[in-house]
């Protein structure tokens, strides 16, 4: 990385990580940059096409959700064909089913990233973020065996 980056990176750190995080980056002599993209597609099916897997949504990969919602995905859509002799319903039914449910997943992965200090907006994200640091917050909110069936934030 060129020199001048480095320094901005730091500079920007300064005044940007929490505490825990700063000091990783004060400590680090070859600093290198991995982004972390999340998306979820607006919907799942269109036409005769059906997304599953990353394809529909991809979560940050600290949700380590990747390979179970790809398989639940593929079931769900072999599900819904096996359920409808119209595939275009069957098509609908399953978009309908998986893509709310996308949705959420790539939510909490974004609401979960508010542990790190980065992303904080609103009081609502300030309280989060502070109940995230909390070992009652990652039982209840990282460390749940399934988020999904959790109270809504």
């Amino acid at each position: 990385m060129r020199e001048e980056l480095i320094e901005e990176m730091r500079a920007d750190a300064e005044s940007l990580l929490p505490p825990q995080y700063l000091d990783c980056v004060r400590h680090i002599d070859q600093p290198f940059f991995t982004p972390v993209y999340d998306f979820c597609s607006p919907r799942l099916a269109l036409g005769r096409v059906a997304l599953v897997g990353d394809a529909a949504s991809t979560p940050r990969p600290h949700m380590g959700f990747g390979v179970a919602k790809a398989g639940a995905e593929a079931q769900a859509l072999a599900d819904a064909l096996s359920n409808y002799d119209d595939i275009d319903r069957a098509l609908a039914a399953y978009n309908s089913v998986r893509q709310p449910l996308s949705e959420r997943i790539v939510s909490h992965g974004r609401k979960l990233g508010t542990q790190l200090g980065v992303g904080i907006e609103t009081e609502e994200d300030r309280r989060f973020a502070k109940l995230l640091q909390s070992p009652n917050g990652i039982l209840d909110w990282i460390a749940v065996p399934n988020f999904l069936d959790c109270r809504p934030y």
